[in-house]
Order: C-alpha cells, then structure tokens, then sequence
C-alpha cells in the first residue's frame, strides 16, 4: 500500500511500500529457493523450518517401488487461485509426500512437498510442488532418463538465442532431464534441465529457461 507524506513546507509525496515487503516478493523468493534446491541437491530434503514435518513413514510402498510418473507430474496444474490442491497431488502421485515444509506469511499458508523417486528416474531423482493456500504455483521434477544420440556441446548451448521457440529446442537437444515452472502472482516461468549426456567435466548441465513458448535465458554448468 501506498503511503502519504507531507514534509516540513507541506508538500505531499507518495511513498511506496518496498517490493521486499510485499507477500508476493517472499512467496517467490521461497518457490526460487525451492527450486534451485531440487535442481543441484539431487534427491535430498531438508527440513529447517519450526514447523517441517517429515511423512516419510506413510508413504505407500508402491511409491517408493514406482515412483511419481512424468504423465502425473504434467496433471498438476499452476495458478494462485485455481492451481492443483495438496491432497489432490498426492492422489495423482500415489501417496503422501516422503517430506514436507510449511510455513505461513502473512496469513498467506505455504508448502513444500517432496516425493524421493521418480519412476524410471536415475538416483537421486525426485519431484517437489509448492503451494500457496493449498494452491499448486510451482512444480520441480529432476533425475529423468534421457538416451541422447549425442552429447550436448558448450557451442551449442552458447548459441542459443533468446526468442528459439520450445519446439527447436526439443529438435536440437533433446527431452531434458527436470522440468522447473511456476505460476505465482501473475510471474510464469519455465525452465529445462539438461543434466546427462552433456559433454564437460563432472555435474556439467545446462539449464534454458523460457517465457511463454520461447527461449529467455541459459546458464550452463562445467561444459565444454
């Protein structure tokens, strides 16, 4: 909210409040950090939150031997105000979450849940939904088996331009390892993970991420 203030000869000036002090800012600043945990963590979960809760016990045996589907990440819808709902996601990926986060800003409720596994995934694969007052806004899903004919070079990455649409980027390289999007607060993004068969020293990945349909940035990892 704005706020008014008159200085000593009576003038009227229009002061906003900080971004760093809107709900959204922290809300976000919490599904980034989400994010970027499960792309370099692997499969690990931390809970460091008073209020973290882990469910590892109750998860079903059936999602510790199969694992959370690619087909079941893609039903989870995003939106603050429609997006999928926490016991809705668990019904899809087959059981509770092996960990879960919670915390509350503002009167805002948020949620971290991580499934461990991934069906078919490599080790250390895992998928993880935010919430938003039991609203989806983000999803993460890494450690996916890809088999490339080739290996993803450095030069191909640099050459990547922004405004390549989703679908050259498929042709050129591939399905990618993880998918990361979020829906918050009228902020979407998307971004693709290649961790495997990219030529480099040890943990080299590319990451291209995406604003609607078309590419808007790159980073990449110890590749060559």
């Amino acid at each position: 909210m704005a706020k008014k203030i008159k200085d000593e000869k009576g003038n009227t000036y229009v002061q906003k409040k900080p971004f760093y002090k809107r709900v959204w800012f922290w809300i976000l600043v919490i599904i980034v950090i989400a994010g970027v945990g499960s792309q370099l963590g692997g499969g690990s979960s931390t809970n460091n939150s008073a209020s973290s809760k882990d469910s590892s016990s109750s998860s079903s045996s059936s999602q510790k031997v199969e694992g959370v589907t690619k087909a079941a990440f893609d039903k989870v819808t995003l939106s603050d105000s429609t997006g999928t709902s926490s016991a809705d996601v668990a019904n899809l990926f087959g059981g509770k979450a092996n960990s879960t986060t919670e915390n509350t800003i503002q009167d805002v409720q948020t949620k971290l849940y991580t499934w461990d596994k991934v069906a078919n995934g490599s080790f250390g694969s895992n998928v993880t939904v935010s919430f938003e007052n039991e609203h989806a806004v983000a999803k993460v899903i890494t450690g996916l088996k890809v088999n490339r004919a080739k290996k993803i070079t450095l030069a191909q990455v640099e050459a990547i331009q922004n405004g390549t649409s989703k679908a050259d980027i498929q042709k050129e390289f591939g399905d990618p390892n993880g998918y990361d999007l979020t829906n918050i607060a009228g902020y979407t993004s998307e971004n693709w993970s290649y961790t495997s068969g990219v030529n480099g020293d040890a943990g080299a990945n590319a990451i291209i991420s995406f604003s609607g349909d078309t590419v808007s940035g790159k980073t990449q990892t110890n590749m060559k």
